[in-house]
């Protein structure tokens, strides 16, 4: 999966998003004072784009609930944030339409900066949207390892805001897992329950069918999860959020980690305790890749129509290619 954690690591797009408007991605800076550096505050969401089965049309998944919960990390922050649907939408859908590829899905990462201001005195933020490209091809199951570093409470560090602070403690967890020989690592709360993976949330298969931990345990409130749930309902599978013990977790019938990278991603170990990847949460994988690619649809859940494959093609003729920003 290291295709997955290092998106933004290992590709170079020519184009970000500056407050609306298309900029070089190597030119875009933040300045040393600015508190987005001095206090790691900002703020973010990572919204995902796909081509259909066919690979004829790209579509966003259901952009204006990662606004919504974008809005609401900013308020609990006290940052200013002050745009309306359509434009979330058209802001995304431009860069989008700049950097696609055939064949390969797009990840894009709206952030809030935090660029004038000291201490929530005169606070401004600056919109930077940022994308990379992803392989379609299933990832293969993950080892993980409990942490022993710990998720926060909610008057420490609020989960439920997606804030890049809160991925501190994540680096600390996925460095102490790779040097263990793990993929990535689950994070415990203070009181030695699940919380969530360093980068997405946990799925359980046990007895009751679906457990997954709640944000009130130190898991994001994940756009993710609630899809699964909204399967797992139409396919009368029980889904339950509830507080689950670390003893629960390496009981599981199966286990696995769901975030809009990942999507629903199988575990087959977690601290020498193997798992299946044939059940219950590939048959749900499965059909979640299926609402993603346009095969089934789901309700409440979006999929926003950006370009079709003979748009790219023609974006890409030399006829109409050049190295000048586009309007």
């Amino acid at each position: 999966m290291a295709h997955v954690a290092s998106l933004s690591q290992l590709q170079t797009p020519r184009w970000a998003s500056v407050d609306g408007a298309l900029a070089p991605y190597a030119d875009v800076k933040v300045h040393i004072s600015a508190e987005a550096l001095t206090r790691a505050l900002s703020i973010f969401e990572g919204v995902k784009g796909y081509w259909d089965a066919d690979s004829s049309t790209f579509m966003l998944r259901s952009p204006l609930a990662h606004l919504q919960r974008l809005r609401r990390s900013a308020r609990l922050f006290h940052i200013p944030f002050q745009i309306d649907d359509e434009e979330w939408v058209r802001r995304h859908r431009q860069l989008a339409a700049e950097l696609l590829v055939p064949g390969r899905d797009l990840w894009l990462r709206p952030t809030l900066y935090v660029t004038e201001g000291h201490w929530g005195e005169g606070t401004v933020a600056t919109m930077v949207i940022t994308a990379f490209t992803q392989t379609q091809a299933e990832g293969d199951p993950m080892r993980l390892g409990v942490s022993t570093w710990r998720r926060g409470t909610d008057v420490d560090l609020p989960t439920r805001v997606k804030s890049s602070a809160n991925y501190v403690v994540a680096r600390l967890a996925r460095i102490e897992a790779r040097r263990l020989g793990y993929d990535d690592a689950i994070l415990l709360n203070r009181e030695g329950r699940v919380a969530e993976a360093t980068g997405a949330c946990v799925v359980l298969v046990t007895d009751e069918g679906i457990v997954v931990p709640p944000s009130s345990e130190g898991a994001l409130d994940s756009l993710t999860v609630r899809i699964i749930e909204q399967l797992c309902l139409r396919e009368a599978v029980d889904f339950t959020r509830r507080p689950v013990d670390r003893t629960e977790l390496l009981a599981a019938r199966e286990v696995g980690i769901a975030g809009t990278i990942s999507e629903l991603t199988l575990v087959d170990e977690v601290d020498g305790f193997r798992f299946p990847v044939d059940g219950l949460l590939r048959r749900l994988r499965d059909a979640y890749l299926r609402v993603m690619r346009g095969q089934d649809h789901l309700p409440g859940v979006d999929m926003v129509p950006v370009l079709t494959a003979a748009d790219v093609a023609a974006r890409d003729s030399p006829v109409t290619a050049n190295g000048t920003a586009p309007h």
